[in-house]
């Protein structure tokens, strides 16, 4: 592997253990997780509805550029 591509995996694996303990505790994080299962089913749902969103702006676009360079 790449040197820079390990260092980078280290800092990402620190930041995340980071992350969790600065979330232990916090009335935020609580409030998400104390979520409905209906609440997190919608906010998963909204999630997948913006991915395939921004994934057909993303196709429209690659088209656009190969149609562009094909005529």
């Amino acid at each position: 592997m790449n040197k820079h591509f390990k260092r980078g995996l280290v800092a990402v694996a620190a930041l995340g253990v980071a992350g969790g303990a600065m979330a232990a505790g916090d009335p935020g994080v609580d409030a998400i997780t104390a979520l409905s299962a209906t609440a997190q089913t919608y906010i998963t749902a909204a999630f997948g509805v913006a991915v395939l969103v921004a994934g057909g702006f993303w196709g429209i676009s690659m088209m656009k550029k190969a149609f562009s360079r094909a005529g």
